[in-house]
């Protein structure tokens, strides 16, 4: 509903423990660190023995930094909110035996909270002191409260408190499996460890000395835990830093274990001498016996995933996972801990798979359960796992061994024996093909204990189906049901919101109102009867806001600030006309220079430089004198009206025939200049060229720049080319000399 991606459950030890590696820069080496974190919480007490070291990776074998939850110990009822409590209970009663005849205060729930902030105040100032003053003004029926409280005090109220402290502690070290003077550090987490008399008793726990406080007490879970999500996020890069927490509570798993009768006869119902088939037919079952095996033991180190395997199952069937051996928590904690079931797992397509697989040797239903990084138990996969011998594997040459060992092929003499009637020549043959035989006999074995080598079986998985039905989860109700809840209270939160951000405009207004309505200008504004309408509407909301205001909405306060805009809104018009009126005017007159200028600009101008139409500078010159007339007019008008009367030359008059005007005026300015226009200038330049009138810097002196150029591209080619550019070059200077003497054209250079 929320629409937020979970990516890891993660318990307050862990980490803490991981943002102290990453913050104090810890440098891992193979002889661990060992540290226990004490943490005295507001709800819990609890204690954890970490270390942080080098670990070799299993499936990488590099050695790599490592945090490791070796023990956990905790008191989920034992914090600083029950010290808190019983410090409230304790100046509870303190009021009471000094003011008897005061009604109960513990029925007064304003009176009983002020008790709880004044207590959480008490018990920290009493952390660095010896007594301090509780005090609280108005706490029950208008009576003021004020009473010295000493250290000693409060150690009386949590004196049975403070034995459960050590139980934590021990329990961690124990559980860890080091012994206290193994442990390097203890560091403190949580504000009840800013308590004196439980630093004393953790002190006592561990065994320390020292107890270190390098931790932020209100951001070190907060941080460790955001670091764990930006290494899960792939978008980060942070240090790598590998955590392994501790498995607080046993995972066992259960099953019924199907026991044969006696006088069942198997022999001829196994597929392969291993599984039996047809074990569920009627009268072949003695007995169903419940197996529960620990599979996750306490303080399991996880990430992990086991697998366990299932050998006389040949059907569907099921198995269930809860918690066990819980015999480490007391009454209490047993009945807070709830049910212990988790989940029974049904596996599906047993019998199809075995059918399939008739002619293979069954190697059992294996069941791979996972631990994840958030301590939670799933099932990762189940398979079934089979055997069977590769087929070119035959028994035939088995059976030639055999037969040859105790019997020689036909016609052959046994061995140290010699056939009778034979010729020396035939005894000759038969010594020289014996060699033979035997040299080839010796190759042939030696090729034969080669290939003699057994072939390895072959397995076979197949992947069944899972069915998981968790238990002690809440079924989730229809999400548009609560997204319609959720709604409602987003409703009701606006509404709020609104009451309040109208109620506070109301209140302002008429504060500020009350107070300009003293200044002159609003005095001079407004009129005997107005001012007297506003002072009394004004007085009335005052009273209202503070009697009858509580439990309005929000369209209340606007409809009533609306009324009283009904009252001011005609003065504070007229303040705002006569404050802003002088201004506008001015900005109106000058943009009548600015027109009168640029009027003036185009009639100096000759006929044949004018490109604006007479019509353009007509209405542009009738536009202005226009705006003049009624200027004036309505200032006179203005003159004659007393201020406290609506104005006649009002500021939007103004700015709109200021507007008027200088749009008008901008129009003319940036008119795009005609090319009919351009070529009537380059042809004055040009004309002004030819007859010397212009300066050395526009015309003169770029010609005899050009004409030296020339000559020094002309000098390496002739000697007779050499002396004409020097002709030229005098004659460049007399005309430098020509351009400085005044011309009749200056006018039009000039105009130009």
């Amino acid at each position: 509903i929320a629409q937020v991606q979970v990516l890891q459950l993660m318990s307050s030890p862990s980490a803490v423990a991981l943002q102290y590696a990453v913050f104090r820069n810890i440098e891992m080496v193979e002889k661990p660190l060992i540290v226990l974190f004490a943490t005295v919480g507001a709800q819990f007490t609890s204690a954890a023995v970490v270390s942080y070291g080098l670990q070799k990776d299993k499936n990488t074998g590099e050695k790599k930094a490592t945090v490791q939850v070796m023990g956990v110990g905790y008191d989920r009822s034992l914090g600083g909110f029950e010290m808190d409590m019983r410090l409230r209970d304790y100046l509870a009663a303190k009021f009471m035996e000094k003011y008897p005849k005061k009604s109960p205060i513990t029925k007064n729930k304003r009176a009983m909270s002020k008790l709880l902030k004044e207590a959480k105040k008490v018990k920290t100032v009493l952390s660095a002191n010896q007594d301090v003053f509780a005090q609280v003004e108005t706490l029950h029926e208008d009576t003021d409260f004020r009473m010295k409280v000493t250290r000693e005090e409060l150690e009386t109220l949590f004196a049975d408190l403070y034995p459960r402290i050590s139980a934590p502690f021990a329990d961690a070290i124990t559980t860890s499996g080091v012994s206290q003077k193994e442990i390097d550090q203890v560091v403190l987490f949580g504000g009840g460890t800013r308590v004196p008399r439980v630093q004393e008793e953790i002190k006592k726990a561990t065994g320390a000395s020292v107890l270190h406080k390098y931790i932020n007490t209100d951001e070190a879970a907060a941080m460790g835990s955001a670091f764990m999500a930006a290494t899960a996020s792939s978008v980060f890069r942070t240090k790598e830093i590998k955590l392994k927490d501790a498995n607080q509570f046993p995972f066992y798993v259960a099953f019924h274990k199907l026991v044969l009768n006696d006088d069942v006869d198997t022999t001829n119902r196994t597929s392969d001498g291993g599984v039996v088939m047809g074990l569920f037919q009627s009268g072949e079952i003695a007995e169903e016996k419940l197996v529960n095996k620990e599979l996750y033991y306490r303080n399991n180190a996880y990430p992990q995933k086991k697998a366990m395997t299932f050998t006389k199952f040949t059907d569907d069937f099921h198995f269930n996972v809860s918690y066990g051996n819980l015999g480490f928590l007391d009454d209490k904690q047993t009945r807070e801990f709830g049910a212990q079931e988790l989940m029974k797992v049904n596996i599906k397509g047993v019998a199809d798979v075995f059918n399939q697989h008739h002619d293979k040797t069954s190697k059992g239903i294996k069941a791979h359960l996972l631990v994840g990084e958030s301590g939670m138990i799933t099932v990762d996969s189940v398979e079934a796992i089979f055997e069977t011998i590769p087929a070119n594997k035959t028994e035939t040459g088995w059976l030639d061994s055999v037969s040859n060992f105790f019997g020689g092929k036909e016609g052959e003499a046994k061995e140290g024996e010699e056939k009778k009637d034979q010729t020396p020549e035939e005894k000759k043959a038969n010594e020289t093909d014996a060699k033979n035989t035997t040299n080839t006999d010796k190759k042939s074995e030696k090729k034969d204990e080669k290939k003699d080598v057994s072939d390895k079986p072959v397995i076979v998985r197949e992947e069944l189906k899972v069915e998981t039905v968790v238990f002690g989860i809440p079924q989730l109700l229809d999400v548009g049901v609560s997204k319609e809840k959720l709604a409602a209270l987003q409703k009701i939160d606006d509404e709020k919101r609104a009451t309040e951000e109208s109620r506070n405009k109301l209140e302002a207004f008429v504060i500020s109102m009350k107070d300009l309505l003293t200044a002159d200008i609003y005095k001079s504004a407004s009129t005997e009867e107005e001012m007297d309408k506003i002072t009394a509407a004004l007085e009335a909301e005052t009273n209202w806001i503070e009697e009858e205001s509580w439990g309005e909405t929000f369209k209340v306060f606007n409809e009533r600030l609306a009324k009283l805009h009904d009252y001011t809104d005609p003065v504070i018009a007229r303040v705002k006309e006569m404050k802003g009126r002088e201004a506008a005017v001015a900005d109106l007159k000058q943009a009548f220079n600015l027109t009168e200028v640029f009027l003036a600009k185009i009639a100096n101008q000759t006929e044949e430089l004018r490109y604006h139409t007479a019509v353009e500078l007509e209405q542009l010159e009738k536009l202005m004198n226009d705006t003049k007339e009624w200027l004036a007019k309505t200032q006179t008008a203005q003159t004659a009206l007393p201020l406290n009367v609506d104005p006649v030359l009002k500021l939007a008059d103004l700015i709109s025939k200021r507007s008027s005007l200088e749009r008008e005026l901008h129009y003319l300015v940036r008119k795009p200049i005609p090319a009919w226009y351009k070529e009537k200038l380059k042809k004055m330049m040009d004309d002004l060229k030819n007859n010397g009138t212009l300066t050395n810097d526009d015309v003169v002196v770029e010609g005899k720049e050009g004409k030296k150029e020339e000559g020094k591209k002309e000098e390496g080619k002739d000697d007779a080319k050499k002396e004409e550019v020097k002709e030229e070059g005098e004659k460049n200077e007399k005309q430098e000399e020509t351009a400085d003497v005044p011309s009749s054209d200056d006018s039009k250079k000039e105009e130009l």
